[in-house]
């Protein structure tokens, strides 16, 4: 291979992970200020306001509006969502720890 060739080569690495740092950098800063979010999405969850809601869904005293959070498994597969990032982010940090 001449040295342009790889050159170039290096240089779209180069590009691409920078790429990638950036990108990674903004989803862990928007999923961070979501913090507060995912707490109170949790407290409601099986609160007593979110039984009052479900059945209120149910009984379709509510209509016409987007509730899957009211769902059995809506922020319960949130909550596993998360925690699966959690060990993906955390093998991420031993892939490039070494």
């Amino acid at each position: 291979m001449n040295d342009n060739k790889r050159i170039i080569k290096n240089e779209k690495r180069l590009d691409d992970t920078l790429q990638s740092i950036k990108l990674m950098q903004e989803a862990l800063d928007f999923f961070k200020s979501n913090k507060k979010n995912i707490d109170l999405l949790n407290k409601y969850y099986g609160s007593k306001e979110w039984f009052k809601d479900k059945d209120d869904l149910e009984q379709k005293r509510i209509t016409g509006i987007k509730a899957g959070v009211l769902s059995e498994d809506a922020v319960w597969n949130m909550n596993e969502d998360i925690k699966e990032l959690l060990i993906e982010m955390n093998d991420i940090i031993n892939l490039y720890s070494k």
